[in-house]
């Protein structure tokens, strides 16, 4: 399905905002869902789990997810947690650790104020990553 954006697109340069053109915006949009879904496709079973129980876990206790928890919760050994949570923030796609310690934005939710709300099937709302 495709949806055409209701609003137009800016990009900060120079204390201005700039307009981006429709089809720029599009061509970006389409590399930026490419990459992701190659990344994607290069997780184990394992990387995947772990971050599928990030995003579970952190959309019921809406605080920083640390490696500690993970490990405790999935019964792995915490250094092979915390090389996963590594790769998968050096992925630049699916994790943040805005303290370098507490996970506090894994795709789609952020912890932090975005601007951009999302609301459950449940009715809870969260801020968009």
């Amino acid at each position: 399905m495709k949806k055409e954006l209701d609003h137009k697109l800016y990009m900060g340069f120079c204390g201005f905002k700039v307009p981006i053109p429709p089809l720029l915006s599009e061509i970006g949009a389409k590399r930026s869902a490419t990459g992701t879904r190659a990344h994607a496709s290069r997780l184990s079973e394992l990387e995947r789990r772990v971050y599928h129980f990030i995003v579970m876990k952190m959309a019921v206790v809406k605080e920083p997810i640390t490696t500690e928890f993970i490990a405790n919760e999935l019964e792995e050994p915490n250094d092979q947690v915390l090389e996963i949570i590594n790769r998968l923030e050096n992925l630049k796609t699916f994790i943040y650790r805005g303290d370098g310690k507490g996970i506090n934005w894994a795709y789609p939710f952020s912890l932090e104020n975005t601007g951009h709300r999302v609301t459950a099937s449940s009715g809870e709302q969260f801020f968009a990553a």
